[in-house]
């Protein structure tokens, strides 16, 4: 009976990440934190508990194995999720400390984020202009409050100061 529990909670493990893997790209490790601790989803998917036999360790390396076969067969693919990420942070309007940020918490390794980084040097001008100009126009500002209120908002986009500095005091 335990056998046939372990097979059914692996089955209901492998839907689970083939039906999260069909809505968007995820990081390995967003993936097994979803696998590892399953949100409230619809009753028609729930998954079988773990058979309580397994112990903690155990079902880590169970979820191990099912993100390996993953990305072994190009399922799960981390350098797709950081260019889909690179993606629509660029489109959101994001800077560069931003994305920084987002590739730490989804803990990409910087061989995948390095590139992208480079990549993305000469465009990073660009953007803070881009943004800034969609915000406040391409006037310059007319007091002091409005340059500080410039300055903050690019900041919480995920701007450098330097970058900032650039165009708000052209």
């Amino acid at each position: 009976m335990a056998d046939a529990d372990l097979q059914a909670w692996q089955k209901g493990l492998r839907e689970r990440a083939f039906r999260l893997l069909a809505r968007r790209e995820h990081s390995r490790k967003e993936l097994a934190s979803k696998l590892l601790t399953p949100r409230n989803s619809p009753s028609k998917h729930k998954i079988q508990p773990p058979p309580e036999d397994l112990s903690h360790q155990e079902i880590q390396d169970e979820i191990e194995q099912l993100l390996n076969k993953l990305e072994a067969n190009d399922l799960l693919s981390d350098e797709r999720f950081a260019e889909t990420l690179t993606r629509q942070y660029l489109r959101k309007g994001k800077g560069l400390l931003a994305l920084q940020q987002a590739y730490q918490e989804h803990q990409l390794d910087s061989e995948i984020t390095r590139p992208l980084l480079d990549w993305l040097a000469p465009l990073w001008e660009e953007q803070v202009w881009r943004v800034r100009i969609k915000r406040f126009g391409d006037q310059p500002p007319a007091d002091q409050k409005e340059a500080a209120r410039m300055q903050r908002f690019l900041a919480s986009r995920g701007f450098t100061p330097e970058q900032i500095r650039k165009v708000v005091f052209p």
